[in-house]
């Protein structure tokens, strides 16, 4: 809390040095319609100074300052579709001593991305056997963290339905606005009667730029064992490449969970995020506060005439 106008708390020692006059010279303070000083018939000197206590501090204009509002330039739409087929379970996005499933290592970096592009507007979309929206365009950014910490296998089936991934990205992203589809699989398009070529034509002369990543680990990785077959055979690059190209986007290839760290980095090089322009703190005015506590005190002191 903050005084707009301190220099009236010098106000506080006027009854003092009124005081402190010669009889002769000291102000008649006490009138038929009130009595402020101590009195024969007048209020007390603790209620009269309480009294000038509180007026003194309304003329002060106490302010109550809030947290800091941050205000950006150039906010952009981003549409995140995420694969939640079965095989995200595959556990071969390795990083150092960290081994982990496709979606938990996919879940993590979706949430930094969230968290880098404060002021942007982020939907979120998941896919399997068919695609749902799970968040509509928000600049809510603990809502849509929460939103992908539940993200789960089987959340909505288990095969790969792209083509209404992309369509439903197209179906809400707004008219007037460009928007960036990042898609997000392991796989290819195994669901849905939606043609991801078609849909992405659609989207990309509706403004939906688009980019991919495809996820999943080479055969020689060292997350795997050598009996173990190739884990990245589902993976149609080929559609994912002609998706992005298509798209004005680019397609991204993610093996390892530094894969996935670099693909933020450079995906907010190519979609740059919203800037912060300028920061305020939003003041509320507490002035009417101690301004009522002084009217209430003073109806006792009022008197009438006569």
């Amino acid at each position: 809390m903050i005084l707009a106008w301190p220099w009236f708390a010098l106000a506080l020692v006027l009854p003092l040095l009124v005081r402190s006059l010669p009889p002769l010279h000291r102000p008649r303070l006490h009138h038929d319609g009130f009595a402020l000083q101590g009195s024969q018939g007048g209020l007390p000197l603790w209620y009269g100074a309480l009294l000038w206590g509180a007026l003194v501090l309304a003329l002060c204009r106490p302010q109550l300052i809030g947290e800091p509002i941050v205000q950006y330039q150039d906010s952009r739409d981003l549409l995140l579709a995420v694969d939640l087929s079965d095989s995200m379970r595959t556990p071969d996005m390795f990083d150092g001593s960290q081994q982990q499933d496709r979606l938990s290592a996919v879940r993590k970096q979706i949430k930094q991305l969230i968290l880098a592009r404060q002021g942007d507007r982020i939907a979120l979309i998941v896919f399997a056997d068919h695609a749902y929206l799970l968040s509509p365009l928000t600049e809510e950014t603990q809502a849509l963290l929460t939103l992908a910490d539940e993200l789960d296998f089987d959340l909505v089936g288990r095969t790969t339905a792209l083509g209404e991934a992309i369509a439903l990205a197209n179906t809400h992203k707004e008219a007037d606005r460009e928007a960036a589809l990042l898609l997000i699989t392991d796989g290819r398009n195994t669901a849905g009667t939606a043609d991801p070529l078609v849909q992405a034509r659609q989207a990309v002369a509706a403004g939906l730029k688009i980019y991919t990543l495809g996820v999943g680990a080479d055969p020689d990785s060292q997350a795997l064992t050598p009996a173990q077959p190739d884990p990245s055979t589902e993976l149609d690059e080929p559609l994912l490449t002609e998706l992005a190209t298509l798209g004005q986007g680019h397609y991204f290839r993610a093996r390892t969970q530094g894969d996935l760290l670099a693909m933020n980095q450079r995906f907010d090089q190519l979609e740059p995020g919203a800037r912060a322009g300028h920061s305020y703190r939003p003041l509320t005015e507490l002035y009417p506060w101690p301004l009522f506590l002084f009217t209430l005190l003073l109806l006792p002191g009022l008197r009438r005439p006569g």
